[in-house]
Order: C-alpha cells, then structure tokens, then sequence
C-alpha cells in the first residue's frame, strides 16, 4: 500500500471513529478496540490503525498509554476548536447547543467589538463599514450575499480593535461557520435578517457612542439566538 493509500485509510477510520465519538456512540473511558482488532474490522494493517489513533488523538477524541488501552477522551475537556464542525454536524441535542454557543461567542465578540470601533475607527474604517452596512440593507440581496457581508463586518469591527488575539479568534469561529454555512442560511431570511443593527451600529461608532454600538450588535446575534432557540424546541 503506498503511503498515500495508508493516509486516506487512516483518515476514513479516524473520520468513522470519530462520529461513533461525538454522536454519543462511544463514551469517555470507553476503550477502543485493539489494534489488531480494528485491522481485522477494517481490513487494513496496523499501520494505518495507528495513524489513525494518531488523528484521533490530535484532535482531542483520544488518550493512547503505551502498552495499555486507547480509551475515548472527554470532548469538553480534551477536544480542540477544529472539531466543532463535527460537533454541529453530529446534530442532536450536543450539535444544537454548540450552534448556540457558537452565536453566544460571536455576540460577545461582535458587541466588544463595536464598542471598541466606537473608540478607534478612523474615517477609513468608517467608510468600510458604512459601505458594509450599505450592502446588507440592500433589499435584492441574496441570503448567501448577506452571510459573507455580515461576517465581513465582523472582521472589520476586529480589526479596528487592535487587538490581535481576538481577531485570531474571530477568524477561528468565522472558519468553523462557514465549513457548515448552509447549516446558518436560514438566519438570513428576509423574514428573519434586519440590517437595521447594522446601521445603528455604524451610525454609534461615527457619533462614538461605545455602549449603543455595543447594544446594536448584540441586539444582531440576539435576534440569531432566538432563531436557534425556537428551532431547538
């Protein structure tokens, strides 16, 4: 088998494993099968189980002790960001309470985030979230368009912060939105999406009034969180 055959072994098992995980199938301290018993399930060589425990432990599923059991890890504790996307595709109660908590993140961000532009934007951020803001009020947007917009905003307020390592952490939970994106189109239906937060915001930061700006983004992720709530009963 070459090494690039092995890889895309390793990676199914890893990826079949790693469902059984966070679906709820195995539980933390549950002790994965052997190695040799996986090789026989899967029909592979050692090799490739190896590496795939390999995967399985980076991202945070597993803990393997030499000589004993490879037993499942606990996600809250152990697992890293790059797995919330299997978490929210997992679906169920975990998938739908990491959907929120996602949105709750991004609204403390998106609300510290204004009220930190409100402070230090200058007038050529000023005219890029005006235009921003322009472009989501625009009624023949699609829902698509306004997704990318409303996140292109985001990074704007981000970036006017100043501040590097939450707008590391932006672009982390930007990433793991839009690898499920169609997941959150709903949230941007015409019946559903109102720019009109946009707009308040833009128009504290110009007066800088820090806590409106603040309340007009919050009031944004908010109205987000409802969806999701109502959509969780």
């Amino acid at each position: 088998m070459t090494q690039t055959a092995r890889k895309n072994v390793a990676e199914k098992i890893a990826s079949t494993l790693r469902t059984a995980i966070v679906k709820g199938r195995l539980q933390p301290g549950d002790a994965l099968p052997s190695e040799r018993e996986l090789a026989e399930k899967y029909d592979v060589n050692r090799s490739s189980v190896r590496e795939a425990m390999k995967r399985l432990e980076a991202w945070g599923l597993v803990k393997i002790r030499q000589g004993g059991a490879t037993r499942v890890a606990d996600l809250l504790l152990d697992a890293g960001l790059g797995l919330v996307p299997a978490l929210i595709e997992a679906g169920g109660e975990m998938g739908m309470g990491i959907m929120r908590d996602l949105h709750e993140v991004r609204g403390l961000l998106l609300g510290w985030g204004a009220e930190q532009a409100a402070k230090k934007a200058d007038a050529a951020s000023m005219a890029r979230l005006e235009e921003l803001a322009k472009q989501l009020a625009d009624p023949k947007a699609k829902a698509a368009q306004l997704q990318q917009l409303d996140y292109d905003f985001f990074q704007e307020l981000m970036l006017i912060s100043g501040n590097q390592l939450l707008t590391l952490l932006s672009r982390v939970v930007r990433d793991v939105y839009f690898q499920g994106a169609e997941r959150f189109l709903p949230l941007y239906r015409s019946d559903v999406f109102d720019p009109k937060h946009h707009r308040r915001a833009v128009m504290a930061i110009r007066a800088r009034d820090a806590q409106a700006a603040s309340d007009a983004m919050r009031a944004h992720a908010a109205s987000a969180l409802a969806l999701l709530e109502e959509k969780a009963r």
